[in-house]
Order: C-alpha cells, then sequence, then structure tokens
C-alpha cells in the first residue's frame, strides 16, 4: 500500500492536470477577490452613480436588459450593488472562500475533474496492470485509491483557501475573524464532502475505464445539476422535501455559507461518511468482478 501511494503521488507530481487545475483555482482566487475589492471600492459606486446621472439628466434611461428582457433602471443597480458591497464587507473567511468555489460548485468540479482523469489514466497507459501486478489484492487497491481521494481533497481545499485568503488581503478586503477551531472544523468537513465525490467519481472511471464518461459524471455531481432540478420538484411533494438535505451537494452548500448554513456538523459529517462508505463498498464489488 505505500509503495503504490509512493508510486501514485510521483505520478499526480509529474501530471499536467494536476498543476493546471491547482494553477486555475489560485488564478480563479486572485481574479475573483480583485473583482471584488474593484466592486467595493468607492470609485466603482461613483461610476455607477454618474452613469446614472448622466443618463437622467440626458432624458434617457440608462439601465441593464435581463434576459428576459426586462429593462432594470441604474439607480436599482446602485443600490443592488450597495447592498452586495455592505454584504461582502462581513463575511467570515469561510463564507468569503464559499461564495467564490463553493455555491456554484467551482471547487467541486476541478476536483472531480482531477480524480476521473488521474484514475482513469491508469487504465488508458497500462499503469494499472504494474499496480494489480504488485498487489493484486483489489481491497488493498481500493483503500489505497481511499487514502488518495482524502489527500487529494485535502490539497485542493487547502490551495482554494490560501489562493482566496491571500488574494482578499492582497486587494485589502476585510473578513470577519473566526476561531481557529472553527476554520478547522469547516475545513475537514469540506474535505470530507469532497472526499464523497471523488469516490463517485472513483466508482465510474471502474465502472467505465471511460476518462470522458467519468469526467462528465464527475462535473455532473459536482455542479450539482441532477440534485438541484431534484431539489427544484421535492416541494410538490412535502413529506419528502426534506430529503433534498441528505446529498453532498446540500452539504456542500451550507458549507458554502460556513458552519451555520443551514445543515448542522453533525448530518453534514453523517451524509458524508455514509456516501463515502457506500460508494466505497460499491466500487468493491465493481472491481472485484471486472478484468484489468
Amino acid at each position: 500500500m505505500v509503495n503504490i501511494l509512493r508510486m501514485d503521488f510521483y505520478r499526480a507530481i509529474r501530471s499536467k492536470s494536476f498543476w493546471i487545475l491547482l494553477g486555475s483555482l489560485v488564478v480563479l482566487g486572485l481574479i475573483a477577490m480583485g473583482s471584488i475589492s474593484y466592486m467595493l471600492s468607492p470609485e466603482f459606486m461613483q461610476t455607477m452613480q454618474n452613469a446614472s446621472g448622466a443618463a437622467a439628466s440626458s432624458g434617457f434611461q440608462f439601465g441593464i436588459s435581463t434576459p428576459g428582457g426586462e429593462q432594470i433602471d441604474m439607480s436599482e443597480v446602485s443600490q443592488s450593488i450597495d447592498q452586495a458591497q455592505y454584504m461582502l464587507s462581513g463575511l467570515t473567511p469561510m463564507a468569503l472562500i464559499g461564495n467564490i468555489f463553493m455555491n456554484g460548485g467551482g471547487l467541486a468540479c476541478l476536483f472531480v475533474v482531477f480524480i476521473a482523469i488521474f484514475f482513469a489514466a491508469e487504465f488508458e497507459n497500462g499503469f494499472s496492470k504494474n499496480v494489480f501486478t504488485a498487489s493484486p489484492s483489489r481491497t488493498v487497491y481500493l483503500l489505497t485509491r481511499a487514502v488518495e481521494i482524502v489527500l487529494f481533497a485535502i490539497v485542493f481545499t487547502l490551495v482554494t483557501a490560501a489562493a482566496t485568503l491571500a488574494g482578499a488581503a492582497i486587494f485589502g478586503i476585510e473578513t470577519v475573524a473566526a476561531s481557529t477551531g472553527d476554520m478547522a472544523l469547516w475545513f475537514a468537513l469540506v474535505v470530507l464532502v469532497l472526499s464523497g465525490m471523488g469516490m463517485l467519481t472513483a466508482l465510474f472511471v471502474w465502472l467505465t475505464r471511460k476518462m470522458a464518461a467519468a469526467i462528465a459524471i464527475g462535473i455532473v455531481v459536482g455542479s450539482g445539476l441532477v440534485v438541484s432540478i431534484v431539489q427544484a420538484l421535492l416541494p410538490l411533494f412535502p413529506d419528502i422535501e426534506h430529503l433534498g438535505d441528505f446529498t453532498l451537494y446540500a452539504c456542500m452548500r451550507s458549507l458554502g455559507v460556513g458552519l451555520d448554513g443551514g445543515l448542522s456538523v453533525a448530518h453534514i459529517a453523517a451524509v458524508s461518511l455514509v456516501f463515502l462508505v457506500g460508494y466505497a463498498a460499491l466500487s468493491l464489488l465493481i472491481l472485484k468482478k471486472k478484468d484489468v
């Protein structure tokens, strides 16, 4: 198991996808913080107010058209921006990271894409034959991959948090202080939820042995596309409406606000562990039935 871990991490370090996806997180974090910094600046509000005043004095209605064709006046836009500034200036570090990378599924999508590429590559380049020759036990293989998924989830979460907070420091975005204990607990829960999503992606890698299929499934899981559709329909059935909270995507969205996002710490931990263990059990069945 130790030898497989050593080989895989050497393979990950030499993998272009690993550095490209981590680099994407850093770039996105810096761009997002730069954009927020500009929105919070007095110059931006002054520009919006000047545009609104100039439009009013000239007799034209200056605004923004929505996709539905509705015209929003610039004064209303200025009020919305003012409200956004107020909200953004009072976020905790967890909520700041969550608003950028978790509520829209950005972190999850990039992570599962890497898992799909990395795990599927060993079947496409024949590396899996060496692995199963050195350690023919499918149980050991699965345990090794589960450990790797958790470790990779730690790396991706750490880089995301570091890039966002570094960007906030560079651009002077202030956040509400949070205790070290809360930050550590939040970080652990994010890693746990990501690990569950990664294990599901790995399951489809071992089921299909196709990189493209695993990437597609991973993106659907990470973005919460299916879950969002189901949650939109659940209000039609009041007796089971709460089932939407028992998904990895719901747990990730809750963590996108922080530890007080609506779902309790125990709920998120329990749901994530159930999915992680369940996907691992299904993966073991698939691995025992499929040849290399």
